[in-house]
């Protein structure tokens, strides 16, 4: 089964792990690693790592981080030679209730691309849908 981590800013990697963990009333689908701006890098770094590492069961590790190019994700990138993982950055919670879905059926690769997708699918405009249903 292919693991899961979300890694983001302050203490949202946990927020979405609680509110994908409550919609799929899963408690061991997803892991989190908060990196807060108090923590020294290095220590930032090897949490990130400590965490990827222990959600491999040897399926690889789907992380995702909140914004590319933020610190959260720039570790996880700087992880990406050593640890067999892969990277969606943008994280939303269709998403993650999605992989929770998808991890026991499908590899790592194939995971990340039809999340990647699935992420941009799932972004609306609310007055859209009001629109078509006053139309």
């Amino acid at each position: 089964m292919v693991g899961i981590v979300i890694c983001a800013h302050g203490n949202l990697a946990h927020e979405f792990m609680n509110a994908a963990n409550f919609i799929t009333g899963q408690t061991d689908a997803l892991n989190a690693v908060a990196v807060d701006h108090n923590v020294e890098p290095g220590e930032a770094r090897n949490l990130v790592k400590e965490a990827i590492r222990a959600a491999d069961d040897g399926n690889g590790v789907l992380v995702f981080t909140d914004m590319y190019g933020g610190t959260p994700s720039n570790i996880c990138i700087s992880l990406q030679g050593d640890l067999r993982m892969e990277i969606v950055a943008g994280v939303n919670l269709p998403q993650l209730v999605k992989a929770v879905s998808l991890r026991k059926t499908h590899d790592m690769e194939t995971m990340a691309k039809k999340l990647r997708d699935y992420g941009k699918e799932n972004i609306y405009l609310a007055s859209d849908f009001l629109r078509a249903k006053d139309a």
